[in-house]
């Protein structure tokens, strides 16, 4: 499990050093299944976590055809990144440091006001993403999967088969 997660940040860190804007149809496709609050959340996304959540839904889109709703999880499930400042080095450190980083030492480092609180809240924009959405009306099956795809599937209290697609997308995009 080590080495493949080790293998997903490692494609994930290079397609971020090349990131390009998503391009005019890919944008417009993104416009179709969100709000307008949903899309300019979504706009907010660094370019190369657009492109990551493209790839993401499209591969939902291709398991659960006419899910609108998963297509949507799959676009925002990382806009909780919009709420922290995290260039390249933070998120580097952040996926470094989340392996012993308990819930005792993020509080501390969240409070201090340094870098280690940036990477606090990185470490943290699953729920971060998930009050966002909320406090725009989002799905709540699009909230929750937000605050829920880092943690374990045992752990999920989404309806599993969807997650499921969406977790294997996640994993498989970059």
């Amino acid at each position: 499990m080590l080495g493949e997660q080790s293998h997903h940040l490692a494609r994930r860190f290079l397609s971020t050093v090349v990131a390009r804007a998503p391009g005019r149809d890919e944008v417009a496709w993104v416009r179709g299944p969100l709000s307008d609050v949903e899309f300019e959340l979504w706009s907010q996304m660094s370019s190369a976590d657009q492109i990551h959540s493209i790839s993401v839904a499209q591969r939902v889109g291709t398991e659960l055809p006419g899910d609108q709703t998963a297509l949507v999880a799959g676009l925002l499930h990382d806009v909780g990144k919009t709420a922290v400042r995290s260039g390249l080095v933070v998120r580097v450190s952040a996926a470094v440091i989340k392996p012993i980083a308990t819930q005792e030492r993020l509080s501390r480092w969240a409070s201090d006001g340094s870098f280690l609180s940036n990477i606090a809240s990185f470490i943290d924009y699953p729920r971060i993403g998930a009050d966002l959405l909320q406090s725009i009306g989002s799905d709540d099956f699009v909230v929750r999967w937000a605050a829920e795809h880092h943690l374990a599937r045992h752990e999920w209290t989404v309806d599993k088969a969807k997650a499921d697609v969406l977790a294997r997308a996640d994993h498989l995009a970059v």
